[in-house]
């Protein structure tokens, strides 16, 4: 047989030729470049679709953080920064004189209130003062609404009165006693009164009268209901 003939076989089978036998390599298969492209041009494409839905909940979540921030600070002033300090003037008083002196007890009371809130302060109706010696309120009056504007002040004026027209034995000595110790008469003026979002409100001030001449800080305490 014709060796020339045996190596140009088409069909792919073994070839002698002397040697070891060898193998016919499979033909090289062509890829589809189109397909390959667009592939990799898929992939970008549907990563930044997901970082686009991602982003966008984030902005809905912020943008309803701050609707609620906002209304906040516009509609429910009990959730906002800030607060309202009250400070209480000397007092000037009557029916604290000598024994046997029949002039009615009262206590003239004015407090100066400042507040930082950004919305207006105001009371939801008057309010109510009244005085205590060692704890025994003596004196009582209203006060008329108020209201503090926004990072403003107010001053805050009332009388609070007694129907005794002298005051029992006890507690002149407790007076006769103060003034000596203390060169003055310890008095406690208590302001009560109730805010719309704050509820019922208690201020307490405490000054020795004749002795001060200063305004003096009050305690202010926001009651809750049971």
């Amino acid at each position: 047989m014709d060796p020339e003939a045996l190596l140009s076989r088409p069909n792919g089978d073994h070839i002698l030729t002397g040697r070891k036998k060898e193998q016919a390599l499979p033909p090289i298969r062509t890829m589809d470049l189109e397909a390959l492209l667009s592939r990799f041009e898929g992939e970008p494409r549907q990563h930044h679709m997901c970082k686009f839905w991602v982003s966008t909940v984030l902005f809905v979540l912020a943008a309803a953080a701050a609707a609620l921030f906002g209304y906040s600070l516009l509609v429910d002033p009990d959730l906002t920064v800030g607060h309202i300090s009250f400070s209480m003037e000397p007092v000037a008083y009557t029916g604290l004189g000598p024994a046997g002196v029949a002039v009615p007890l009262a206590f003239n009371v004015t407090l100066l209130a400042t507040s930082s809130f950004k919305h207006a302060f105001c009371t939801s109706g008057g309010a109510t003062v009244q005085a205590a010696f060692s704890g025994l309120t003596v004196a009582v009056g209203i006060v008329a609404p108020f209201c503090v504007e926004p990072k403003g002040s107010a001053v805050i004026a009332g009388t609070a009165s007694s129907a005794w027209t002298a005051l029992p034995e006890d507690f002149r000595e407790r007076i006769v006693r103060d003034r000596r110790i203390n060169g003055g008469v310890e008095v406690e003026i208590n302001l009560s009164f109730e805010n719309e979002f704050k509820g019922p409100m208690w201020v307490r001030c405490s000054a020795i009268l004749d002795a001060n001449r200063q305004n003096t800080p009050c305690r202010t305490l926001r009651l809750s209901y049971c």
